[in-house]
């Protein structure tokens, strides 16, 4: 089964994201996806809790079954990235993970105001 980054279509800076993971993407099992080409009905087929409003919320990253949302999606999918690979354990060192969802809620914040 592929891997599937779903993303937010019609944010730029959601587009411009996955874009730049795809280029660098070195697993071709990753599919990259906005979801808005999907309705409620396929994005359950893909995993039980996704919907819309939480596709809005953070990009998703689907592997093994198993949901990663916004800097988690990042996080998990870097480990498959050109140059990146080699630097991803740094993701999982002792407090990132906030400072990460930090950057991301500015990001969206950012992207909201506009």
């Amino acid at each position: 089964m592929k891997h599937l980054f779903l993303y937010d279509g019609n944010c730029e800076f959601c587009t411009g994201l996955a874009s730049s993971l795809e280029i660098r993407c070195e697993d071709k099992q990753v599919e990259f996806r906005s979801f808005r080409n999907l309705d409620d009905l396929e994005l359950a087929k893909i995993h039980p809790n996704l919907n819309k409003d939480l596709c809005e919320g953070n990009v998703q990253f689907i592997k093994n079954s198993k949901r990663y949302p916004g800097f988690f999606a990042v996080r998990k999918l870097s480990q498959s990235l050109k140059i990146y690979k080699y630097f991803f354990w740094i993701l999982y060192l002792p407090l990132v993970p906030f400072i990460g969802m930090g950057v991301m809620y500015l990001l969206k914040s950012i992207r909201n105001r506009e």
